[in-house]
């Protein structure tokens, strides 16, 4: 009798050094918090930089040392463009241009470390209007070596987050700590959605990859969030690890606005509807925009 197939999962973390942390020292804590948690359990993630965030013309020397804490634990860093741009709506040479411009702070300090940036992650998982735009910019990034980093395990982290930040400003302690447990639910369920997409598309769970983002509420919960995996039994692998199952080798040729899961792309690919999923409840969307008191 075979044993049981390992569930495996590469964690990639957007938006470094951090989203809405208007000082160093918010910065410096959100860092520290996802290093050292990401350490403590021992997970090989991956953090995509906004070398925008780093400063502008010049980069801030206090923000660029808070990738050599990413890289000093031994992570990974890749390149989601400079600015968070969309190849939906800027003119693929432009788009070009912020790939190449995305990479240099970040590219140095990989090189000084005898390392290369090699992994590519499209902002609002957009990967064009259509599919010759599609097919040229995948050849751009195959000429300048790097490696798509796709999503499967896509969700609205990102709507968790505001409603956190909103309740933080507030001092509204008990609003938050709502937030971060029913974020840690909604997360759950967003596993078991694209597990079960993932058995109806390939008879098996394939090495799974996570988005989320260097946010305050990841800082407090990634902890919890990283628990939750590992009672679902999961392995947590490199980006790279992940890429060597053959399932994302499965064709793609999904395009259009709305940025989604790789295993829903791959999922249309084989001529099926997009498969809803879970929402966010009600009350953080209010939360979020601050209408509960």
């Amino acid at each position: 009798m075979s044993l049981p197939q390992q569930r495996q999962l590469a964690i990639s973390i957007d938006d470094l050094p951090a989203v809405r942390c208007q000082t160093l020292e918010m910065r410096r804590r959100v860092t520290d918090c996802l290093v050292s948690t990401l350490q403590l359990h021992q997970v090989p993630a991956i953090g995509f930089v906004n070398e925008q965030k780093l400063g502008e013309p010049v980069p801030n020397p206090d923000d660029v040392a808070l990738l050599e804490t990413w890289l000093d634990a031994g992570l990974e860093l890749g390149n989601p463009t400079y600015s968070h741009a969309s190849l939906f709506s800027m003119p693929l040479e432009e788009f070009k241009l912020e790939v190449l411009l995305g990479g240099r702070v970040t590219g140095r300090l990989l090189e000084a470390r005898g390392r290369r940036l090699r992994f590519f992650r499209h902002p609002f998982l957009n990967t064009g209007p259509d599919h010759d735009i599609k097919r040229s910019f995948e050849e751009f990034l195959e000429r300048e070596g790097y490696t798509v980093a796709p999503v499967t395990i896509d969700n609205s982290e990102w709507i968790y987050a505001d409603a956190y930040d909103a309740a933080k400003t507030r001092s509204d302690t008990a609003l938050a700590s709502a937030i971060g447990a029913d974020y840690i639910r909604y997360m759950r369920e967003m596993f078991e959605f694209y597990e079960t997409l993932s058995r109806d598309l390939f008879g098996r769970e394939i090495s799974q990859v996570l988005l989320i983002h260097a946010n305050q509420l990841n800082a407090d919960y990634l902890g919890s969030l990283l628990s939750m995996v590992e009672q679902r039994e999961y392995e947590c692998i490199s980006l790279e690890a992940a890429l060597r199952d053959p399932g994302y080798r499965s064709s793609d040729v999904y395009v259009g606005e709305n940025g989604i899961s790789w295993l829903q792309r791959w999922w249309i690919t084989n001529g099926k509807s997009f498969r809803h999923e879970p929402e966010v409840p009600e009350w953080i969307e209010e939360a979020r925009t601050d209408k509960r008191v």
